[in-house]
C-alpha cells in the first residue's frame, strides 16, 4: 500500500449506497492507487487495494475506446464504481428496446445491488480513465450476458478472477444512431473476437 486507506475496515456487509461513499473516498485517495497503474492499452489494468470476509477493493484503468466489459452480473455481490479519472459510459440492458445509456465523468459514480445487469465501457475519445470498484461481500463470481450462436441471450457463469469482456454479440450500443446496423454488426463480430481471461470487472 502506498497510503493509508481513507476508511475504517466495516466489519460487515455494506449496502451500495455505502460502497459508494467509500469508492468515492478512495478514487480521492490517489496515493493509494495512482503507482499501481500499469497504463496497458491491450486490456483493463487493474490492482486490489483491499480484501477481506466483507469488502473487496480494486482500482482499474481503461486506456482504449474497445475497452468494455460486455453486459454482466455480479451474483451475490452489491457493489459501487466511482470514475477518478476520464469518464466511462455505462448501459442497462432492455428487453426490446435500445440500452439506456449515461456517460460518467470524473468526480461521479453509482451503486447497485446483487440483482443488477450493467455494461461499462470507456466513454469514446474520454483519454485515459481509472475507476474505483467496491464490492460486498467481496465478488467470487460474476454472469456474463451476450447473443450466442442461436440468437438468444445466454449467461455465462465466470470468476471474479476472469477479465470481463463481452460474450457474444451485445446488442446496439447507446451511443450509436437509429438504424446504424452496419456498426451493430460490427461491434458484435469485434466482441466475438475480444473474448479473453484475466481478473477486472
Amino acid at each position: 500500500m502506498n497510503a493509508p486507506l481513507p476508511f475504517v475496515p466495516p466489519g460487515r456487509t455494506l449496502t451500495g449506497g455505502e460502497l459508494q461513499e467509500l469508492a468515492a473516498a478512495v478514487a480521492g485517495a490517489e496515493g493509494l492507487w495512482t503507482d499501481l497503474l500499469e497504463h496497458r492499452t491491450d486490456g483493463r489494468g487493474y490492482a486490489e487495494l483491499f480484501l477481506d470476509e466483507h469488502l473487496g477493493v480494486w482500482v482499474l484503468e481503461w486506456m482504449a475506446d474497445d475497452h468494455d466489459t460486455g453486459y454482466h452480473d455480479h451474483d451475490r455481490s452489491a457493489g459501487a464504481v466511482h470514475v477518478a479519472r476520464g469518464a466511462i459510459r455505462h448501459e442497462h440492458l432492455r428487453l426490446g428496446e435500445r440500452p439506456v445509456g449515461t456517460r460518467v465523468p470524473a468526480g461521479e459514480g453509482f451503486c447497485f445491488d446483487e440483482t443488477f445487469i450493467h455494461r461499462m465501457r470507456r466513454e469514446p475519445e474520454a483519454g485515459p480513465t481509472v475507476t474505483i470498484h467496491a464490492y460486498s461481500p467481496p465478488l467470487e463470481r460474476t454472469g456474463q450476458y451476450g447473443e450466442a450462436e442461436d440468437g438468444l441471450l445466454h449467461r455465462v457463469p465466470t470468476s471474479s478472477e476472469e477479465h470481463l469482456s463481452p460474450k457474444g454479440r451485445q446488442g446496439t450500443p447507446s451511443t450509436f444512431s437509429d438504424g446504424d446496423a452496419e456498426a451493430e454488426a460490427e461491434v458484435g463480430v469485434e466482441a466475438d473476437e475480444r473474448e479473453s481471461g484475466g481478473p477486472g470487472s
